[in-house]
């Protein structure tokens, strides 16, 4: 992999380039960011990748309807990964990518060992993106790119490994968003990229994106446990934000804590302590530049080891976005987000005059009543789908006559998440949002 086109030329579009921190990073990232070209981790065998994740169940964006406020939930599973591919018709590349918090014990790169290069990785969520919109305004519900939406959950495709000490580890998620001058408000781009990026007239853009911990709104802490995978394998830790606002452009953190001790230089990854590495995508395939329209923001960047402890370097304190390369590495993470929205236009009532209740208890670990009322007689059924859009439940409850009915769920046997509960009603569909948790 070529790491850096130095002929580049790297400006911010503000009107204060004289104040610019990233202007001297060619020379210094050249040789500090080397031992990522040398040491890679070593590419997953990608067939092997897709036949798995063949297995993911549908993330298909869904719509959903509720009658009784008189208003719509419109719910989107994104994932730049999928939605990418299914706008440019492309085929990604997967590779894995070691997290951890410093460089002093040694990790597997495909049979070598050498030190992990990667402390943190981000994602920032443009949801004004066309690549995003093709999937979320084509439904006919009033998703707003440009309003804020609430963040329901985060999860990320990735592998663990538990040390031999057992002591739980721990994936750190950080929700950030823009603080005046600073993180996800000033926008910089590298000139003379136009070119390296089939769909762009446009030079390429990145929001800037500081790792001081500026812009933090919520972090969250997900416990590592070799049991918790998906049936193909992969380890899918999620965490449940129980509905946080987020603006139309967010970025997302992902940071390792490992549990137990380790002795710098002499700890192995994987063997004597935990290890973990996430999903990464090269959007076109391997070797090659991602399609990038202009002034889409979407897009994966890291906190390099060497600069994260270089304050020499101009890229010290900062995140590396993807798009400083010239080709190749992590241009998407693998990460599902959740996000929803409620608005009041587009509304059908439902012809039966029919109400969804919000369940009680909510949250709920054990069982939990579901509530529904009937103007007119009407035939019924019930279901639940979790944030993939698997069905969990489902019940035909048959003929009702008008009146209130209430349905026992128990929850006890689903994982933490959030989950999506329906009542059919002569097969028009009431929906409300509930959250599981152990």
């Amino acid at each position: 992999m070529v790491l850096l086109n130095l002929s580049i030329i790297f400006e911010t579009i503000l009107n204060n380039k004289t104040h610019n921190p990233m202007k001297k990073f060619y020379s210094i990232l050249a040789g500090t960011l080397f031992v990522a070209s040398a040491f890679g981790q070593a590419p997953l065998n990608t067939s092997e990748f897709k036949e798995a994740t063949k297995k993911r169940a549908d993330r298909q964006t869904r719509t959903l309807n509720t009658n009784s406020s008189r208003s719509i939930i419109s719910n989107a599973t994104v994932n730049f990964v999928d939605m990418s591919s299914s706008y440019y018709s492309s085929t990604p590349d997967y590779d894995l990518y070691y997290v951890f918090p410093d460089s002093t014990v040694n990790a597997d790169f495909g049979g070598t060992y050498n030190y992990p290069f990667c402390s943190s990785l981000a994602m920032t969520f443009d949801l004004s993106s066309e690549v995003i919109n093709s999937s979320i305004l084509s439904l006919k519900d009033g998703f707003d790119p440009a309003a804020t939406s609430t963040l329901d959950s985060i999860a990320v495709y990735s592998n663990y490994t538990q040390g031999r000490d057992g002591i739980v580890d721990t994936v750190i998620y950080r929700v950030i968003t823009g603080t005046s001058g600073v993180n996800l408000s000033r926008e910089y781009y590298f000139t003379g990229m136009a070119t390296s990026y089939p769909s762009s007239n446009d030079t390429a853009r990145f929001m800037a994106l500081l790792n001081d911990g500026s812009g933090v709104i919520a972090e969250y802490k997900v416990p590592l446990l070799p049991g918790d995978t998906l049936s193909n394998g992969l380890q899918y830790p999620i965490a449940v934000t129980g509905g946080l606002t987020v603006p139309s452009i967010f970025a997302i953190t992902i940071d390792y804590k490992p549990g137990g001790t380790y002795t710098p230089f002499v700890d192995t990854l994987g063997e004597r302590i935990g290890s973990f590495s996430v999903y990464t995508a090269e959007l076109n395939g391997d070797g090659t530049f991602s399609n990038y329209l202009p002034n889409d923001h979407n897009g994966s960047s890291w906190v390099n080891n060497s600069s994260k402890y270089d304050a020499a370097s101009s890229w010290y304190g900062w995140y590396i976005p993807y798009l400083a390369y010239t080709a190749g590495l992590f241009e998407s993470i693998d990460m599902d987000i959740v996000l929803s929205q409620t608005n009041s236009i587009s509304v059908i009532e439902n012809e039966s005059d029919a109400a969804l209740f919000q369940n009680y208890p909510n949250p709920s670990n054990g069982i939990t009543t579901v509530r529904y009322s009937l103007e007119n007689e009407a035939n019924i059924s019930f279901e639940m789908i979790d944030v993939t859009g698997k069905k969990v439940v489902s019940t035909i409850e048959g003929n009702k006559n008008p009146g209130v009915y209430s349905i026992e769920v128990n929850t006890a046997e689903l994982n933490s998440g959030i989950y999506f509960y329906s009542i059919l009603v002569n097969g028009n569909k009431i929906t409300k949002k509930m959250i599981v948790t152990k």
